[in-house]
């Protein structure tokens, strides 16, 4: 039986009542968070879910596809570890394009100024950029979804962005990163929410929890164009949150349309994401007995024993 100690019951009782005295919004708190928004020339507005015959007419024929990848390692500590990466692109008809990668610090000197987790994240940008490209030469899209901003691929992979950017360009396919992540703290960096900084975290999710209504959207011409890029913020479902979405700067007058498309895509009364993107993320896991099954098989018992296994597994229940 799971012996619980008051103490610290307590201490988990005052963190609630602190993080409620300084996050929870009453519908008062909305308000002034949204007149605060139209202060800073915000763009709010409802979005329009598509009809099958009004996607069909958007579409023009072409195809819907998303990306993601996966990254999971065997259980141990650095440089005695093997990461197993998978990249999936794949249309909603069912074509696809997959990249895999193995990685182990034991075979690999880094450089001086790389760490191993700037390595992973390269190598699984790099794999999911590849896939893409590779989709975008071989079908007729029309937009293309990827898991997360695209503002970290330009620093992941440069090389690689730069070409699926060329790519999506001269195909003329959307390419647009959906976030359900959202780290940046950049409403406060404008006058009118600059009541907002003596708070010790002011995320920009945590700001707008529950703010928009639903089906709503909000884009910041002044804190939301960075880097050839351009990002807006939605609530897609009757989830609270909001989900951001970017854009590149050469589309960014199709960001309403895009928003639309999104919101078709998504579950009234889901989590807030398009149902595709997480259908690959799905697909493309690559679980922990997956990394058990492939490691036990390929992997030479004497090299697996040496390198891969860790003491603590054979400590006694």
């Amino acid at each position: 039986m799971l012996q619980i100690y008051p103490e610290l019951v307590n201490k988990l009782k005052k963190v609630n009542q602190n993080l409620q005295q300084n996050y929870q919004h009453n519908n008062s708190d909305k308000e002034i968070i949204r007149q605060k928004l139209r202060q800073a020339q915000a763009d709010i507005r409802q979005i329009q879910r598509l009809s099958t015959e009004m996607l069909k007419d958007w579409m023009k024929g072409r195809e819907v596809a998303a990306v993601d990848g996966s990254v999971n390692q065997t259980k141990g500590e650095a440089p005695h570890i093997l990461y197993l990466f998978q990249a999936l692109a794949k249309t909603t008809t069912g074509y696809e394009c997959l990249k895999t990668d193995v990685y182990s610090p034991l075979l690999e000197q880094l450089d001086e100024d790389e760490s191993p987790k700037n390595r992973r994240s390269h190598i699984l940008a790099k794999l999911e950029l590849l896939a893409a490209t590779q989709l975008i030469e071989e079908r007729s899209l029309r937009v293309l979804l990827m898991d997360g901003a695209l503002y970290h691929y330009r620093i992941d992979a440069p090389e690689e962005w730069e070409e699926l950017k060329k790519k999506a360009l001269e195909h003329e396919v959307l390419l647009v990163g959906v976030s359900e992540e959202i780290t940046t703290e950049n409403l406060v960096k404008l006058a009118p929410f600059s009541t907002y900084l003596n708070q010790s975290h002011t995320y920009d999710r945590d700001l707008l929890f529950g703010v928009l209504e639903k089906e709503e959207m909000v884009f910041v011409e002044d804190i939301q164009s960075k880097a050839g890029l351009q990002s807006v913020w939605v609530r897609f479902s009757s989830d609270p949150a909001i989900t951001g979405f970017d854009v590149l700067l050469e589309q960014a007058d199709r960001k309403y349309e895009i928003a639309s498309l999104l919101l078709t895509l998504t579950p009234r009364d889901g989590r807030g994401i398009p149902l595709w993107l997480d259908h690959i993320d799905r697909e493309v896991r690559v679980t922990d007995k997956l990394v058990e099954a492939l490691v036990e098989q390929y992997i030479d018992p004497e090299m697996r024993k040496r390198f891969f296994e860790r003491k603590r597994g054979a400590r006694p229940l």
